[in-house]
């Protein structure tokens, strides 16, 4: 008798020792009724930025970069090309100006990009097209800044032998 009555308390200990961790670290997990009652001032909820969210097609403008031709070393020699035709979909109005007055950054970044890519032979690589276009947006946005661009579409991307 006198250890199921241990057991129990030591279970009620426990349960008692777990809420109250949970209120001091994790108080979100907690009802407000029973943080009130331990006496835990509740933390004011963050206000989440409201994103724009995706725009509409007639919201946006797209943006034509020419079709790059980019030659791919391996020791030393141009082993392949790859060929990108992209555009940039960015919103009307100032975003799409500045996008256009840094298109010739974002293109160097691209560029850059893609060739150190290659060079440090970075699995996926190149090979995975939606590996490449995640980092061709970081890559642009680290230029124009964040949430201007809304995406980055391939028109054309293959690669051929150099002969």
């Amino acid at each position: 008798m006198i250890r199921i009555i241990i057991i129990v308390v030591v279970l009620i200990a426990i349960g008692l020792a777990s809420i109250f961790g949970m209120a001091a670290f994790s108080p979100s997990l907690l009802p407000n009724a029973v943080l009130n009652l331990l006496g835990v001032t509740v933390p004011p909820e963050e206000k989440k930025a409201e994103s724009l969210g995706r725009p509409t097609a007639k919201e946006t403008v797209l943006i034509d970069i020419d079709p790059l031709q980019i030659p791919l070393f391996r020791d030393g020699t141009v082993d392949r090309s790859l060929f990108m035709h992209l555009m940039i979909e960015v919103r009307q109005g100032p975003d799409a100006d500045l996008v256009n007055k840094n298109l010739i950054r974002i293109i160097d970044a691209f560029l850059s990009y893609v060739h150190a890519l290659n060079a440090l032979d970075i699995k996926p690589g190149v090979n995975d097209r939606a590996f490449l276009k995640q980092r061709l947006l970081v890559k642009a946005a680290e230029i124009v800044g964040p949430d201007i661009i809304v995406d980055l579409l391939f028109v054309n991307i293959f690669e051929r032998p150099f002969n």
